[in-house]
């Protein structure tokens, strides 16, 4: 039998439509979940105090002095495998990091070899808290006792489990992605609001 030449159109009209629809939907599911961009890096301090291209000078609150940082993290993001945030004495966010075998590893290895020196971490590219290695480090637990907003916490719970809430990461997800996607439309709101407020402003 010889198929009707509008049917077959139609079905290869309807397959690629199928298709095209196929791709839209996870880009922008993708958009609706994206959360904003969080880094979480563990520098060492530089032995050496001259300005080359390996370091770079960061200024600490306490103690408060300029040092000099080696460019390439001894831990980030990505080494993280669960979390546990907790509040820090001066009212900010303070958390656990749990990290993963590779992680654990190289923060052994540098605190048993870079005793007494002192460690930068950075959330977002800013200053967060210096440590001194003061011992070495073999459980794979790396804590920042503070620098961290509540909105980077959010970042945090929809990427990686709470230590004793590990099987409720999915609702834990969900309800953070929840509030940053909250956040974020209120965001957007007041900008257009600023924006349009500026634009009918009479020029003095």
């Amino acid at each position: 039998m010889v198929a009707n030449p509008f049917c077959r159109f139609m079905l290869q009209a309807m397959w690629r439509l199928a298709l095209l629809l196929s791709l839209i939907v996870p880009l922008f599911s993708a958009q609706a979940q994206k959360v904003p961009p969080l880094t979480v890096r563990l520098h060492g301090e530089s032995r050496n105090t001259e300005t080359d291209s390996f370091t770079s000078e960061v200024q600490l609150a306490f103690p408060d002095k300029k040092i000099r940082i080696g460019k390439v993290p001894i831990i980030s993001e990505k080494d993280i495998a669960a979390i546990y945030p907790y509040p820090s004495p001066d009212g900010n966010i303070g958390v656990y990091l749990i990290l993963d075998a590779s992680g654990t590893n190289r923060l052994e290895e540098y605190t048993t070899q870079q005793r007494d020196s002192l460690v930068v971490a950075l959330i977002n590219g800013r200053v967060a808290t210096a440590m001194r290695v003061d011992k070495r480090v073999t459980d794979g637990v790396l804590s920042i006792p503070t620098g961290f907003s509540l909105e980077e916490i959010l970042v945090l719970q929809s990427k990686h489990p709470t230590v004793g809430k590990e099987k409720e990461f999915d609702q834990q997800k969900k309800d953070a992605l929840a509030v940053l996607a909250k956040n974020h439309k209120r965001k957007v709101t007041e900008e257009k609001a600023a924006k349009k407020a500026a634009a009918q402003k009479p020029v003095q």
